[in-house]
């Protein structure tokens, strides 16, 4: 009776308040009623309701008091006091519920001079514990159980205890586990039932299979437990860079493949770039270094799942052609986070000659010779002419001083340091005791000789 005639002396107040005290449910708020009734939940549960302060009057009004009496209720989150609010104006703050042990429970909120009896009740229910480096941890419905960070496909399990802390039995009618990487709930299977006092331990497992963020519910007799995790990509092997041969020279196509330092645990892409430095300052890119089929600088490369080696365009291996330049060619091989380099000198060589062709013609002998220099430096020819007795015909060698020419060559050319030489000779006399030639080149680093060349 002294309840009710207490509500009955507070209504000329809430009336005539400045402040409106309005419940906030869902993102919509509406004003609260002289007694608030939040509900039933589990006695071992947290309820958190939120509420908003309004202004009411015509001006700015000063909030100097906000607080709650009553066994089970406390304040949560809330402006710092004093705050104030201008006409129209509200802030927000929150009303915590927990219970404890069953019963029924009130208490009395305050705005200022505002009042509202708020109530609640809380059940008999079992408790749900998470068992955490050796101690236990209560849990409240609408808690959240992280799992952390695993790697996909791996596992982790956390331990659960479900407990009847009551005088009589306590029936387990739900008790269930729901998300994609989740299961359980492992060693229990209800429906059961607790005798007073007892508990029963279970596990739930988290498995994801695949990167990003997971998340599961864990039921109980209605009430609703959160769970959460991220999954992890395996990490990814480093790749390495392998040429046959391993110490290549201009001129050449070398075979390349990619190992890794272990079998790759997941399905990756990746890519295989080359680029080429000169040796020499102002020399001018090589086209012809690259990769063959598919030709140029960049090729990707996949990896499948228990492979120890890359697939480079579906292959193996591929082919690349160091050009004709001396110089440096640096190969990057990315996969993931990784990037690998391996760095291959190509070394200043003498000319290399690849064909040398002689022929008589009407008005003498002609000498076509291809081939490249990767000095770009080739200076002095010499030609020297054999009868068929081998002897060196009249007037011995030859010598040209050609370094001009070469020079002018190669700076207008866009083919590294390949080159095609032609050259005629007059002969007077017999032609025909011509029997071969010899040809030298002389660059920077060297005199190259061709065998004995028959006309």
């Amino acid at each position: 009776m002294s309840v009710r005639l207490g509500l009955l002396g507070l209504a000329p107040l809430c009336a005539l308040a400045q402040w409106q005290i309005l419940l906030v449910e869902g993102g919509a708020e509406r004003p609260a009623a002289e007694i608030v009734d939040l509900g039933t939940i589990d006695a071992s549960d947290r309820l958190e309701a939120r509420f908003r302060a309004r202004n009411a009057g015509a001006a700015s009004a000063l909030l100097e008091r906000l607080g709650v009496a009553g066994a089970g209720f406390s304040l949560g989150s809330g402006p710092a006091l004093p705050v104030a609010v201008p006409s129209g104006g509200a802030v927000e703050f929150s009303l915590r519920f927990e219970p404890g042990a069953p019963g029924a429970y009130s208490a009395v909120l305050a705005v200022n001079s505002t009042t509202l009896i708020v109530r609640a009740a809380a059940a008999a229910g079992p408790i749900l514990w998470l068992e955490d480096d050796g101690r236990r941890v209560k849990l409240a419905a609408g808690a959240a159980v992280d799992f952390g960070a695993l790697e996909a496909g791996g596992t982790r399990t956390r331990r659960f205890l479900v407990e009847n802390p009551g005088p009589n039995a306590a029936a387990i009618v739900e008790l269930a586990v729901s998300g994609a990487a989740f299961r359980g709930p492992v060693g229990i299977m209800p429906p059961l039932e607790l005798a007073p006092g007892k508990g029963a331990g279970f596990e739930v497992v988290f498995q994801p299979g695949g990167a990003g963020r997971e998340e599961g519910r864990l039921s109980l007799n209605g009430r609703v437990f959160r769970l959460a995790g991220e999954g992890l990509e395996p990490p990814l092997p480093k790749p390495r860079i392998v040429l046959e041969p391993a110490a290549p020279r201009s001129g050449q196509q070398v075979r390349v493949a990619i190992r890794l330092d272990s079998a790759a645990r997941a399905a990756a892409q990746g890519e295989l770039r080359v680029r080429f430095e000169p040796a020499a300052a102002g020399t001018s890119d090589d086209p012809a270094v690259g990769f063959l089929s598919p030709a140029g600088r960049v090729v990707p490369f996949t990896v499948e799942p228990g492979a120890e080696a890359a697939r480079l365009a579906g292959r193996g291996e591929i082919e690349l052609q160091t050009g004709t330049t001396a110089g440096k060619l640096i190969l990057t091989a990315r996969l993931g986070p990784h990037s690998e380099e391996a760095a291959v000198g190509l070394a200043p060589l003498p000319v290399a000659m690849e064909t040398v062709r002689a022929a008589r013609g009407a008005g003498g002998l002609e000498l076509n010779v291809t081939g490249f220099d990767n000095t770009r430096s080739a200076a002095r020819l010499a030609f020297t002419f054999y009868d068929r007795e081998g002897r060196v015909l009249e007037p011995g060698t030859i010598a040209v001083e050609a370094g001009a020419e070469f020079r002018r060559y190669f700076e207008g050319s866009g083919m590294g340091g390949v080159f095609a030489l032609r050259a005629v000779f007059p002969v007077s006399g017999d032609a025909g005791r011509v029997a071969g030639v010899e040809v030298e080149i002389a660059n920077s680093v060297g005199t190259a000789r061709s065998a004995r060349v028959p006309f």
